[in-house]
């Protein structure tokens, strides 16, 4: 697959973030806080059309290994039929290091020009729609939007997130709008990117799934991009949550902890009054299920805990 115009190696060198980290380091996994801001290791999700992940397949699987041998990341798409909630967009997730993210990004980019795209379309600029966990959203809008603001003038691209009112229950990621051209969205993804990863609870809320349904019993595995049927492995957590906020996750009637269970299918039962954490006046919510599905209910927990702490 070939790329027209400037390389992927120079527009790379345009787009890094840099630090004063020497040059090589040990791979260390995502959110890890020693190297380069282009070698630390990143899970990214991104929005797109039926077509355009068919594009980005190609024949029998062609493009796709294509895209990650040149890149050097790991690139996983959603089912045909699975879309992310409120849209009629499959999920893809990229891996691997801001740079390899990157470079698979500016050649899926450059691949499917003139292509029914992953992206919307607003006459000469373009739209991506990147997925952040809830969480971590403040770390890349700042104190009074003044972080994000700085992205925007760095990259000359339009960025904006998702209202935190209008999200789905059960959903735990916000859409992050990037508008502009091609180089303009690679170095407004570049900040980002490499902003989130910064984040000490970034791998704390960063989760490798693909599938926004309710967690079925195979929700599959990577082969060349693609969702197969797996054994999904199960877990138990127990969070540990202040009595005062205890009654943010249940709920008036008991309504947010229903739809926890229902929606994101884990099973969550709470202490009782009068028993805490030793030592402490936290009640323990012990959450088990799917792997998948834990992670998400942990969020949600967390963005519920953290939403009745402003109140």
């Amino acid at each position: 697959m070939s790329v027209n115009g400037d390389s992927v190696e120079a527009k790379l060198a345009d787009l890094e973030v840099k630090d004063d980290a020497p040059a090589e380091v040990e791979e260390k996994e995502p959110g890890a806080d020693e190297g380069t801001a282009g070698e630390q290791k990143v899970i990214a999700k991104f929005l797109m059309s039926n077509a355009a992940a068919g594009s980005i397949i190609g024949k029998g699987g062609a493009n796709i290994s294509e895209l990650q041998s040149q890149s050097g990341a790991r690139l996983q798409l959603s089912r045909a039929s699975e879309f992310f909630p409120g849209t009629q967009e499959r999920v893809m997730l990229a891996s691997g290091s801001v740079n390899q993210v990157l470079t698979a990004l500016h050649l899926i980019l450059t691949k499917i020009q003139g292509e029914q795209s992953m992206m919307a379309r607003d006459g000469k600029s373009t739209q991506l729609r990147l997925l952040v966990p809830t969480p971590l959203c403040g770390a890349i809008i700042g104190k009074g939007g003044a972080t994000i603001r700085s992205f925007a003038e760095d990259s000359r691209a339009a960025i904006t997130v998702s209202p935190q009112d209008k999200q789905p229950l059960g959903i735990p990621d916000r859409v992050v709008r990037i508008t502009g051209a091609q180089d303009q969205l690679l170095r407004a993804v570049a900040l980002l990117l490499t902003k989130l990863v910064e984040s000490p609870n970034y791998t704390r809320f960063t989760t490798s799934n693909v599938s926004y349904g309710p967690p079925p019993q195979h929700m599959g595995y990577q082969q060349k991009g693609y969702m197969q049927p797996q054994q999904q492995q199960r877990m138990e957590v127990t969070v540990p949550v202040p009595e005062a906020r205890v009654g943010a996750i249940i709920g008036k009637g008991g309504e947010v902890i229903s739809q926890l269970k229902s929606v994101i299918g884990v099973k969550i039962r709470i202490s009782d009054r009068d028993d805490f954490v030793p030592g402490t006046r936290n009640r323990k919510v012990t959450i088990s299920g799917a792997a998948d599905a834990v992670q998400i209910a942990q969020v949600l927990i967390h963005q519920k805990i953290n939403q009745a702490a402003t109140l």
